[in-house]
């Protein structure tokens, strides 16, 4: 096993990030979908 660090460009790390930034958002955004879709059914059955 190596001790020696391997380094990357940052162009590299700027993608890494960006792409951890969509995996992320797009988690959120699944969730919040979910949630309102849930909210907006429930509220649907709540007026009849």
């Amino acid at each position: 096993m190596s001790t020696s660090k391997q380094y990357i460009s940052s162009e590299k790390y700027r993608q890494m990030l960006v792409r951890d930034g969509d995996r992320r958002y797009q988690d959120w955004r699944n969730s919040f979908l979910s949630y309102q879709k849930a909210f907006l059914e429930d509220m649907n059955k709540r007026k009849k």
